[in-house]
């Protein structure tokens, strides 16, 4: 999933007190927070095991929150995990600034930079992509040890008016639709995230934290995700070992069976039953496949 008038006074103070709040971290997980270097401040979860093997990292799409990797987080036996709250989404820092995939790749480096654990195997999920494309374009490989990229193409930027002018048509209409209904936008996105029965109190509390984005910041930042960068050319720097866990209903397959043919040595897998938030969907097939994955990064 991906989102300037200023920002009402209630709600700047609505987000101030937000950050300002004590921070529930669920039980094995602590809480912490990092510096971009633009100051603003990075919520992350942080559990597992510190080991010799690669740390995971992983990055939610738009207005997700940390919260939502932490069953997969805790299938991960004898290693160091991690998952961030992008800034302004969560418990992270809510700016007017950077609200892109190109700004939220400083993010990631200066979490790198503080984990320090040599190089880590980074798994995005929808905005998550497109963040970690931009972090691999602007930082390279060098920190990075593997990649899974979780039910999301790559955005062509300005050129999806051309290549794709009825997708890019619903999305302009996706876009009017939150700028008048933010709410009730946020409730359908989450609905339209799963193909599986959604317990009611799971349900509630995901949108509960989607809606600590602003409306505003959040319409800001799904036009920067997909109609301002072309990200494609990044498939070029792609040097490390690529596992794309893609759902069988995603418009999107076609376009990620491209991105898995044009990196040597990737892998793409194919979830069946499972709607755009598939590794909620169907946790056992992700946990297994990217088990799977780390398992063969191990062994090299």
């Amino acid at each position: 999933m991906r989102s300037t008038a200023r920002l009402p006074c209630i709600l700047l103070l609505l987000a101030a007190a937000c950050t300002a709040a004590p921070v529930f971290a669920a039980e094995g997980f602590r809480n912490a927070f990092v510096a971009s270097d633009d100051g603003a401040r990075i919520h992350y979860l942080e559990g597992g095991t510190p080991a010799r093997r690669p740390a995971v990292v992983f990055i939610p799409g738009w207005t997700w929150t940390a919260d939502v990797w932490i069953d997969q987080m805790r299938q991960l036996d004898g290693r160091a995990v991690f998952a961030m709250d992008p800034r302004s989404q969560g418990d992270s820092s809510k700016t007017h600034e950077r609200n892109s995939p190109e700004g939220r790749a400083a993010d990631i480096e200066a979490l790198l930079r503080r984990i320090d654990r040599g190089p880590v195997v980074l798994v995005g999920w929808s905005q998550g992509v497109q963040d970690i494309a931009a972090y691999v374009a602007r930082y390279g490989t060098a920190r990075i040890a593997g990649l899974v990229w979780v039910d999301s193409a790559l955005s062509a930027g300005p050129k999806s008016i051309a290549q794709d002018p009825a997708g890019t048509a619903r999305l302009l209409e996706r876009i009017a639709i939150l700028a008048e209904y933010p709410r009730e936008y946020i409730g359908g996105m989450h609905d339209a995230s799963r193909m599986q029965a959604v317990d009611g109190a799971e349900r509630s509390r995901y949108i509960a934290l989607s809606r600590k984005t602003p409306a505003d910041l959040g319409l800001a930042m799904l036009v920067t995700d997909l109609l301002t960068v072309d990200r494609t050319p990044v498939l070029a720097k792609i040097d490390r070992p690529l596992l794309v866990l893609a759902s069988a209903a995603s418009p999107e397959l076609d376009a990620q069976r491209a991105i898995a043919a044009r990196v040597p040595g990737a892998r793409i897998v194919v979830v069946e039953n499972a709607g755009h938030a598939l590794f909620l969907d169907q946790p056992a097939v992700f946990s297994s496949e990217l088990a799977k994955f780390l398992s063969d990064l191990d062994a090299r």
